[in-house]
């Protein structure tokens, strides 16, 4: 599975501590256990909103490396229903948040979209410069066709000049 990095910034839920599980666990786990919960949910917005569903990786990832806090970690992750589960196109369960996953497919729409319209501004600047340059063309092949008459006449003042001068 692919997975794109992406902005620091998510939605949270407002009030997520009043939703009926998050209250749940942070009653039994504290607020050690709600900050553990959303280390791994800042972690999980970074690869996409799903990762492979290996507790030893997860745990490793978030320096959770003594007993307690590891044993926090799996309830948090896997008792208190917080999270959504599956199983992706190459057979391994992944874990992660619906809600997380639904914001990164926006920001992949808006980034998409804007880079369709960054093109379609760079196409009409391109066409606007190519235009002037036709105009400018234009322009200077008007100047062509009247120089040669210019030079006719300053050749004839030339010629009266000299004529006036030397005395004829």
């Amino acid at each position: 599975m692919k997975n794109e990095i992406f902005s620091l910034w998510y939605k949270q839920p407002t009030m997520l501590t009043s939703l009926p599980k998050m209250s749940l666990m942070i009653k039994k786990e504290g607020f050690e256990g709600y900050g553990l919960y959303m280390v791994f949910a800042d972690s999980l917005h970074l690869t996409g909103g799903y990762r492979e569903c290996n507790f030893d990786d997860i745990s490793l990832v978030l320096d959770c490396n003594r007993k307690l806090i590891k044993s926090k970690l799996k309830k948090i992750l896997f008792d208190y229903d917080l999270f959504d589960f599956y199983v992706d196109d190459d057979g391994v369960e992944m874990i992660g948040l619906k809600r997380i996953r639904e914001d990164v497919e926006t920001l992949t729409k808006q980034k998409l979209n804007g880079a369709k319209g960054g093109r379609k501004r760079a196409k009409n600047h391109a066409e606007k410069q190519i235009n002037e340059f036709k105009s400018k063309e234009k322009i200077s092949e008007e100047i062509k066709e009247v120089k040669p008459e210019i030079t006719h006449f300053q050749d004839e003042e030339l010629m009266y000049q000299a004529m006036y001068n030397n005395g004829n």
